[in-house]
């Protein structure tokens, strides 16, 4: 070292003494801390400014921005969407009706005034059921019947042409198992020919109605006409057959044949016998 070097150190001076090495480790961790605590403060703000944010939104009816993190990726399922349907669909027609299980069900809004249970008489699976019902306004009777897992059902303005619900039904029954209850039409002559019966009157006819082998045997006489009843003076479409020496006379409902031709009547019969149904 120069002395020129030597002399101005001198000219400085010694100084403050240092501070001892653990008191600025100290001050330093003080420090350190500061600044940790600092930067969580300012990271908890940012939180708290989002989650104000979400719950606003989401509070109201406005749906999230895109902005907002949902928490549950996974959607809640649809109760209407996945519950199971409780029953099968009315068609636009149906009143009354079987489930599969063979119970009886009556549409919603549908009110019974009475019921008769099985007047056709069936054998378990098979039943019927006969109903004084209020559709929409409109007092209908009606008749439902379940044969060989099918349902069917017939129905009639009240009082046309019965005295009650029970005599309808009576009557319904009747011609259901052996033609009783409705009036007398045809007869069968001692030479073994059909005739119109006493103060009736055969308006059209044929001796070969061809309704198949499910109406009758081959050979069997059959025939289909339209006849004014002479008791009540109403027309009525029957099919008939002789069995065993015996005229067996099948009408049907005069609702039926209001506004139809005999054709349509004779090609209606055929379907319905074609089916295995029938008109009985």
């Amino acid at each position: 070292m120069s002395l020129l070097q030597r002399e101005l150190e001198r000219s400085f001076g010694e100084g403050p003494a240092h501070p001892p090495v653990e008191e600025t480790l100290r001050a330093g961790r003080r420090a350190l801390r500061r600044r940790r605590i600092g930067a969580a403060a300012g990271a908890l703000a940012v939180i708290a400014a989002l989650g104000t944010g979400y719950a606003a939104s989401t509070a109201g009816p406005e749906p999230r921005t895109s902005g907002e993190v949902a928490t549950d990726p996974t959607p809640a399922p649809s109760p209407i969407e996945d519950a199971p349907p409780t029953s099968e669909p009315w068609g636009k027609a149906e009143t009354v009706r079987y489930s599969a299980a063979g119970e009886l069900e009556v549409r919603p809004g549908v009110v019974v005034h009475e019921q008769i249970e099985n007047p056709y008489g069936y054998e378990p699976p098979n039943r019927s059921d006969a109903l004084d019902l209020t559709v929409e306004g409109r007092r209908i009777w009606t008749i439902v019947e379940l044969r060989n897992g099918n349902y069917t059902y017939s129905g009639s303005v009240p009082s046309n042409g019965w005295a009650s619900f029970a005599d309808y039904v009576a009557d319904q029954a009747g011609a259901a198992s052996d033609g009783n209850g409705w009036p007398d039409t045809l007869r069968l002559t001692d030479r073994g020919t059909v005739v119109a019966s006493d103060g009736s009157e055969v308006l059209q006819r044929t001796d070969d109605p061809r309704l198949g082998d499910s109406f009758a045997t081959p050979g069997t006489p059959t025939g289909a006409a339209l006849v004014r009843a002479g008791e009540d003076g109403i027309a009525y479409f029957v099919v008939w057959r002789v069995v065993d020496g015996e005229l067996d006379v099948i009408t049907t409902s005069p609702r039926d044949v209001v506004g139809a031709t005999f054709q349509e009547l004779l090609t209606s019969a055929r379907t319905q016998y074609a089916s295995g149904e029938g008109l009985r």
